[in-house]
């Protein structure tokens, strides 16, 4: 592969000299930083970020350089012509002599040049240089980012866990992060209802979630088993986040979710709640035809917007309101209950489902336009499946609010054949942004998105009615490769290329010389979580002929079985339910799950060789690394499984297979334990409970089958691998 520049996003004209600038050696600085006419805060830190920046690479104070190689900063007024979009972000870079000039036509275009020369630095043996180029860059979209759900792993960041995303974002020039502060799931674990809110309210102090943490921990040699507040809650720095991100060129803004997602606000104040038909409360969904309704929503969202929002200058906010259905698995004492979040009181019973979901987001929008926001983001599933977009359309435009609206278009399928939606229908002139996934269920396992992120960014590209890339998205940074994706499409569609080209792009960045060794492990792992054939939904009940890999896996790991479903028993019969479903067509299945388990072990040898190289980004590899192993421990641990089911079908009863028995399951807690402990080295602290969780299940049922081999007489061994339920522990029913 060419050696390039590793700029990103990859930048739309870029031209390369044939020669480098010389700009000090380490402990020398042979440059000079002068900035003219900057104005504005974010210029000013641009200043800084390069200096910096530039300080530590070379070990030397950047601001008070004085050498022969003139880096010269400046502000623009007159664009290129080039520049047909986004100018505010566009930039020059000149480099050639002893002069690097960067010049950008508004403020967040100069913290973008300085970032791109900060990529640009090479250090070879003791010397940095910058190559001699000509480039001219600005995005295809306005705004480009994530959408940090309310989920595992967020609700136990602290501020500097939320300030490195910021700077994670910055280096790829994303400039937007919206962070759910409020969202609802049913109930998994513990038989809790899955509530987060990550902001202490005064108008409503009743509203507050705790986070529960559960698990083992192999570096302590003990289970943790705690319940603590939301630390952004607890200690309430939404607003520093704000201010950090404002400092980086990072809008960061609020998601509330009021219909959809919402249990919490309804179950603590239930006089505005949703009526059935008979006139009763239900706790769950919202009357919309009570005031009441209203007065507690705004008054969050004006506690919001003035305590974090206006002392920031921020003037976007996200409505939320996806998926509203019905949900079962809200009360614990009736789990199998579904809740409408339709209300049926009197008023409301005369309108349709359709006219509902539009008066309710009217009636936001409307207050939220009032209060100052200029971006309203709306989720546009409700589009898909129960409201005409047309009607949704010309409704917002008599109530003067369609300027204000951006709808935020998600679906998460790889296969371009198997989106949610096929347009975002241009033709009505509505704002939108796109919303790719990250992978989020990483505390489960990590998907390739790339191809996703590929498909809406095409038909963004396509329709041309898409400002923006919000991706929906759980924090981990295994899914770098993700990001950086969303980031190259978002920024260059055209330039980015097909899959197969940014594939290679992202192993060069990362991994340089060793990018050989590095795009053969990243093709194996996009190989183990490749969709295939199956059905369009990843949960438990796609186990089939002709499946893709990843469905595969899913459909055995612990996670989807946490989930309450009407014609199972709950808590659900794991792992019999899954293995049960493998006995359909078992020898497929073991050939397929022996593959997956050869081609993990491929690529985490090949990241561990890579963790080891400091030429290339080894903590990176090491996540890597992790992340092939937990591939394979699933596939490992159920071709154990049906190793002990073999031998118990062959109804043999006598020592040695007891002590095969033994000797297997051994071997797979061991390997868990292992895999854990990998994990504690490796990954954030916020994440090890919601990842630990889900692993210990793995580790304690084969703790449990080690226990009961050895203690079963061996002419009284019987192991039914549909149901273990009999030999599972305590400690194994806890965790679930």
């Amino acid at each position: 592969m060419k050696k390039l520049p590793k700029i990103t996003p990859v930048p739309q004209k870029l031209r390369l000299g044939d020669s480098r600038i010389e700009i000090g050696r380490l402990a020398n600085a042979d440059f000079e930083i002068i900035a003219e006419n900057l104005s504005g805060d974010l210029a000013r830190s641009a200043y800084d970020m390069l200096c910096e920046n530039l300080s530590k690479k070379l070990n030397v104070c950047a601001e008070e350089a004085n050498g022969n190689v003139k880096i010269i900063l400046s502000l623009s007024e007159n664009v290129p012509c080039e520049v047909v979009k986004n100018c505010e972000q566009a930039y020059e870079i000149e480099a050639k002599g002893n002069e690097i000039t960067l010049t950008a036509f508004g403020e967040e275009g100069l913290y973008f040049a300085a970032t791109t020369l900060c990529q640009c630095i090479e250090i070879c043996g003791n010397t940095a240089y910058v190559p001699e180029m000509s480039l001219l860059d600005w995005p295809d979209m306005r705004t480009r980012g994530h959408f940090m759900e309310c989920r595992y792993g967020s609700n136990l960041m602290e501020l500097e866990d939320w300030k490195a995303v910021v700077d994670d974002m910055t280096e790829m020039k994303l400039n937007q992060l919206v962070v759910a502060l409020y969202g609802c799931w049913n109930i998994q674990y513990d038989r809790v209802v899955s509530e987060y809110l990550y902001i202490p309210l005064k108008c409503h102090p009743e509203l507050s979630v705790d986070v529960i943490k559960k698990y083992y921990s192999p570096s302590k040699g003990e289970w943790v088993n705690e319940t603590i507040p939301t630390p952004m809650a607890q200690k309430d720095f939404f607003g520093e986040l704000i201010a950090y991100g404002k400092k980086r060129g990072v809008e960061v803004l609020p998601l509330w979710n009021s219909y959809g997602h919402n249990a919490l606000v309804p179950r603590l104040i239930p006089s505005i709640s949703a009526k059935d038909e008979s006139g009763k409360l239900t706790g769950f969904g919202l009357c919309l035809s009570n005031s009441e309704t209203y007065d507690v929503l705004f008054d969050i969202y004006d506690e919001i917007i003035e305590k974090y929002l206006e002392p920031n200058g921020i003037r976007s906010f996200h409505i939320g309101l996806d998926e509203v259905r019905m949900e079962r698995a809200i009360d614990p004492n009736d789990l199998f209950r579904e809740f409408s979040p339709w209300c049926m009181c009197p008023e409301c019973a005369k309108l349709s489902n359709e006219e509902k979901f539009i008066n309710h987001a009217v009636k936001l929008i409307r207050h939220l336009k009032a209060k100052g926001m200029k971006n309203v983001y709306i989720y546009a599933d409700m589009l898909i499946n129960t409201v005409d977009p047309k009607k949704f359309r010309d409704i917002l435009s008599e109530n003067d609010i369609l300027d204000v609206t951006v709808l935020d278009w998600w679906t998460y399928r790889n296969d371009k054949e198997r989106m949610m939606f096929k347009t975002m229908h241009p033709e009505l002139n509505m704002r939108s942004t796109v919303k790719p996934w990250n992978s989020y269920y990483h505390w489960d396992m990590t998907f390739d998105a790339v191809p996703n992120t590929f498909n809406l960014c095409e038909l963004a590209d396509s329709e041309g009615c898409a400002a923006g890339l919000q991706a929906y998205s759980a924090w981990d940074k295994v899914c770098d490769k993700n990001h950086v994706s969303m980031a190259d499409y978002s920024w260059n569609f055209k330039g980015t290329g097909m899959v197969s080209e940014y594939n290679e792009r992202y192993a060069y960045r990362r991994f340089g010389k060793y990018y050989d060794e590095a795009k053969e492990a990243l093709a194996l792992m996009d190989k183990i979580t490749d969709e295939g054939i199956g059905n369009a939904k990843l949960t438990e009940t796609n186990v089939g002929k002709g499946m893709g890999n990843v469905t595969l896996l899913r459909s055995l790991t612990y996670y989807v079985y946490s989930y309450v479903r009407a014609d199972k028993p709950y808590p659900r019969n794991f792992p019999g339910e899954p293995f049960g479903n493998l006995l359909d067509d078992l020898d497929t299945y073991k050939k397929q799950l022996r593959n997956i388990s050869e081609m993990a072990q491929r690529a985490s040898q090949i990241f561990e060789k890579l963790s080891n190289c400091a030429e290339c980004d080894n903590s990176l590899a090491k996540r890597f690394e992790c992340e092939a192993r937990n591939y394979g421990c699933i596939a490992d641990d159920y071709l154990a499984l049906i190793e002990i089911y073999e031998l118990m079908e062959k109804n043999e009863k006598n020592e040695a297979v007891s002590g095969k028995v033994v000797a297997i399951a051994k071997e797979r807690k061991a390997e868990r334990l292992s895999l854990m402990l990998a994990f504690e080295r490796t990954k954030e602290e916020f994440l090890l409970p919601s990842h630990l969780r889900n692993q210990s299940i793995f580790m304690q049922l084969f703790a449990d089958i080690e226990d009961y081999a050895s203690k079963t007489e061996p002419e009284k061994l019987n192991l039914n691998m549909c149901d273990l339920s009999e030999i599972g522990s305590e400690n194994f029913f806890a965790l679930r």
